[in-house]
């Protein structure tokens, strides 16, 4: 496992050993391809309202997928713009400041799910298709693994003692020289 930057300074996402892609370009990749798409709404057609078709959402999640890239291109070229204007926390019971906090940013029924180091610095844990008529991430084994990813990356950050924003550079400084 390791978190590297993706497309913004502030910007990270977490590198699976094993995997071709970070999560972040992983995700666009499968969203943006009809084929998988396609497979993933027939076999979860219980959570698509009746009066919608497969086809219609084929074409929201590949349009949705555009504008989540294209909206945290511009909120990172933006100087007046922080990415916790996306990111949002991932219960909405959290109200109050947390170090290390869960975050979700959203689109329609994209999730993009990552872990709040400061006010303008994140790392994508992963991310799901949450389809309208699907609501808890514990009902649903593609959104509880993800739930379970967020949370191993939550625990891999407090075991090398991230806390803030200094000791999570501190710590990408230190891996670039291992």
């Amino acid at each position: 496992m390791r978190i590297v930057n993706i497309f913004a300074y502030r910007l990270f996402a977490f590198h699976d050993a094993g995997e071709v892609d970070n999560e972040y370009d992983r995700l666009l990749d499968l969203w943006t391809d009809t084929e998988y798409v396609r497979e993933f709404l027939l076999a979860n057609k219980q959570d698509i309202p009746k009066h919608e078709s497969i086809e219609q959402y084929i074409r929201y999640i590949r349009e949705d997928a555009i504008a989540i890239d294209e909206q945290l291109i511009t909120i990172t070229e933006e100087e007046n713009e922080k990415l916790s204007y996306f990111f949002q926390p991932l219960h909405n019971s959290e109200y109050q400041v947390k170090i290390l906090s869960l975050q979700k940013g959203r689109q329609n029924c994209l999730r993009l799910y990552a872990i709040k180091i400061d006010d303008d610095t994140f790392v994508i844990t992963g991310g799901a298709i949450k389809l309208p008529l699907h609501h808890l991430m514990i009902e649903r084994a593609h959104t509880l693994k993800e739930l379970q990813k967020i949370k191993k990356a939550q625990d891999y950050l407090r075991a090398n003692e991230i806390i803030d924003e200094d000791s999570f550079f501190e710590f990408l400084n230190n891996k670039s020289h291992d």
